[in-house]
């Protein structure tokens, strides 16, 4: 599908809508997305992997590193392009320079993967900007995203050839009518041996495009078994079977050329990291070009001298584990023939590095949490105070933070949630107090709400507010504090590391821990103001739902829906490697998934987001092990 029809359709970005549940199934969709028949049995399925920071990807184009977590999704970066994929390993977008293209919200696989398992839902395009060649094409309705699992398949890449499961997604323009219009398609493949996307294609568009050149080092921990103490040899990669000899040339000879290696032996085995390849090349009528890789890589070798035998001396260097060596010779009428040799570098196995522990030298924190209003218009919020005092207790006992190091802002304490006490609790104890190496943490319960944004300031058109105890519906400009003013505060706090909490939203919709007092259009809110307040680094927030979604409180748990897994992953179940430690992708990982799934069951949508990142693995919480 040409990329001019692929990013005119990305001008929808402008237009956040609301994302629609995503069918899971195991049949594969049909015409329009609809089911098809059920397939055949499923193949063996595969587990999900899990990556740390520093996890490397070799493909063809240089060297992806995995550099930070952007919300859940993995940022793998290489030269000139980011590669952005959910812990799913779905596609979420990919970033070229300046330029990008993003699924918002994007498709959710899911594992243990097998053959046949598919999903569909609506989703938007987020981009930088269009390409002057599609300016003026209609982008009118809406998108869906379908994704399908399709049987295993063997897929030669430069780093060998491996099995693995082809994920084939299409991207539909949504009309009247029921109308869909398939507007661009792409693949992925996935490797259970190696653990990772071994190939990508896009159509043609080069965006997404890759295949995997090498395999180094150990594969990462599956996700649902705990890491082992040693990391496990690295694993093989199947040599490619030599291929059938070309047809002969009109010339008449049908002969191709004899090679002969002289070492290494077949299935070699060494401990050296560099080996010499020795051999001969002969041919009845000319050798006219020897090709040799090593991994994929080719080693430049001489052409055009077309003597009937020709010795071979090609250095090669070797990774550790299986590294497959081809040598492909062809005569002047164009007969070829190739050996192909598997070589096993010996090496102590290594345990991979885990991601470094940020230590901070002292933890403070903020908590505020306003349940009552003194304007009776403001909706009471049952749970909010109680959010609140929780959090409090927690941190303040098991989670390691000194009394005397946390304020809290409630109905019941000292210090009422009003509006200036909550400046002054951001702005000058978080000012006066933390150091630099030390960790701020904030959390705020209670509402939130938009208003349209006077300005001009905001790309949605809509200025975004927390509603303190005292504040004044009918104008909070002057009575409520302003999202944009989180982003002066985190200048003023010297801590280099600061992690928000938002048990908010600011959809307007009645029914969650938000109110709207003006007449605003239903999802037209985006979260680019949440970007714009952690543009520095060390800055991470994490809100209860996505921009147009709602902030719920439930009567059965007794507390916000987002606060309550919140308390439960810092109790210890977001420690997923059991290290006895509750690090911020932890916490956002369990909660997000927790509050999805809760959501889900409940027919409503919440689905928190996380922005910002920061160096290393942040600790929250110390659960013991």
């Amino acid at each position: 599908m040409p990329w001019r029809t692929l990013v005119c359709l990305s001008m929808l970005a402008l237009v956040v809508a609301p994302a629609a549940a995503i069918d899971e199934r195991v049949a594969p969709p049909g015409p329009g997305g609809r089911p098809g028949p059920r397939p055949a049995a499923p193949i063996e399925a595969a587990e999900r992997p899990a990556y740390t920071i520093g996890h490397k990807w070799f493909l063809t184009d240089g060297t992806y590193e995995l550099k930070r977590l952007d919300g859940r999704d993995y940022v793998f970066v290489g030269p000139g392009r980011e590669l952005r994929l959910t812990p799913e390993l779905a596609v979420a977008g990919v970033r070229r320079g300046a330029d990008y293209v993003e699924f918002r919200p994007p498709p959710r696989l899911k594992w243990p993967l097998r053959a046949g398992l598919w999903g569909s839902g609506e989703t938007n395009w987020r981009v930088s900007r269009l390409p002057k060649n599609v300016a003026g094409l209609s982008t009118a309705g809406g998108l869906r995203v379908t994704w399908q699992v399709r049987a295993s398949e063997d897929v030669t890449v430069p780093a060998g050839r491996f099995t693995a499961w082809r994920i084939d997604y299409e991207v539909f323009q949504t009309g009247g009518g029921g109308l869909q219009t398939p507007v661009w398609q792409f693949s992925t493949w996935y490797a259970p041996a190696v653990q990772q996307l071994v190939k990508a294609d896009d159509g043609g568009t080069g965006w997404l495009s890759f295949e995997v050149a090498s395999i180094e080092g150990t594969p990462p921990a599956v996700a649902t078994v705990p890491t082992p103490p040693a990391a496990a040899a690295t694993p093989p990669v199947a040599a490619p079977a030599p291929p059938a000899r070309v047809a002969p040339t009109p010339s008449g000879d049908t002969e191709a050329p004899r090679i002969v290696i002289n070492y290494p032996a077949a299935d070699t085995k060494v401990e050296s990291e560099q080996i010499v390849v020795l051999g001969v090349v002969s041919d009845n009528v000319g050798v006219d070009r020897v090709q040799v890789t090593v991994n994929g890589v080719e080693v430049p070798q001489e052409r055009g001298v077309q003597a009937r035998g020709r010795a071979l001396r090609v250095p090669a260097t070797l990774r550790p584990g299986d590294n497959v060596i081809e040598i492909t010779a062809t005569d002047k009428a164009g007969n070829v023939s190739q050996v192909v040799r598997t070589i096993t570098r010996l090496v102590a196995a290594v345990p991979p590095s885990p991601a470094p522990v940020v230590k901070a030298a002292s933890r403070w924190a903020v908590i505020i949490g306003v349940g009552t209003y003194t304007n009776p218009a403001i909706p009471r919020l049952r749970y909010a105070t109680r959010d609140a005092e929780a959090m409090y207790g927690f941190l303040t006992t098991k989670g390691g933070y000194p009394k005397d190091n946390v304020l809290l802002l409630t109905d019941g304490a000292g210090q009422k949630p009003t509006l200036q006490n909550i400046r002054r609790a951001l702005g000058e104890f978080l000012y006066r107090k933390p150091g630099r190496e030390d960790m701020v943490l904030i959390y705020y319960a209670g509402h939130g709400a938009p208003e349209v944004d006077a300005a001009g300031n905001e790309t949605d058109g809509l200025s975004k507010y927390l509603i303190p105890a005292d504040a004044e519906p009918e104008s909070l400009y002057s009575t409520a504090l302003p999202m944009d003013e989180i982003q002066r505060i985190f200048a003023r706090i010297p801590a280099e590391r600061i992690v928000m909490l938002l048990d908010t939203c600011y959809s307007g919709t009645a029914g969650g821990r938000t109110f709207m007092r003006q007449q605003i259009r239903a999802g037209s809110i985006n979260d680019q103001f949440l970007e714009r307040l952690t543009r520095s680094r060390g800055r991470v927030i994490i809100t209860a739902s996505g921009p147009n979604e709602v902030a719920l409180e439930s009567s059965e748990l007794g507390h916000g829906v987002f606060t309550y897994f919140l308390l439960q992953g810092l109790a210890g179940k977001a420690d997923r490697n059991g290290d006895g430690v509750v690090t911020v992708s932890e916490l956002y990982e369990y909660v997000e998934e927790q509050v999805d799934r809760r959501a889900r069951a409940e027919g409503g949508r919440q689905r928190p987001l996380m922005k910002g990142e920061v160096e290393g693995t942040l600790p929250l919480a110390q659960v013991g092990k």
